[in-house]
């Protein structure tokens, strides 16, 4: 992973001098090694449907946020600034970091359409004439 390697690098930084020292982009993997730390690896002993998951759910929650940084990126590439992606997604964000809590047989709603997960960059994408 290394989103997570990065992130390590990152911390670093941060602890000698601040946050603010990173770049958007930097930010960015930080929000994406954040997701995949809290809502992908760490799972709940006490919740029955987040004890056990399949390889197929797994699958499908790492393909959401792995794709929702890889358009979060896009958007930042576009013009966004890191500020107005967080802001225009808190409600994305927490359905994917929900999402660990569908039940197995709920499957085909976990999947997030690539359409809503796009969303974050297709406000800055060029108009058509």
């Amino acid at each position: 992973m290394n989103i997570l390697q990065k992130e390590s690098e990152l911390q670093e930084i941060v602890r000698l001098v601040g946050l603010d020292s990173l770049s958007e982009k930097d930010r960015l993997t930080m929000n994406a090694a954040k997701m995949i730390r809290e809502d992908y690896l760490q799972q709940n002993a006490f919740d029955d449907v987040d004890t056990y998951t399949s390889f197929k759910k797994q699958v499908a929650l790492l393909s959401n946020i792995l794709t929702f940084d890889a358009e979060a990126n896009r958007a930042l590439e576009l013009g966004a600034y890191f500020r107005e992606i967080m802001e225009g997604t808190v409600e994305l964000r927490d359905r994917i970091a929900r999402s660990k809590f569908i039940h197995e047989d709920q499957l085909e709603k976990f999947r997030l359409s690539v359409r809503l997960l796009r969303k974050p960059c297709t406000r800055f994408l060029p108009k058509e004439d």
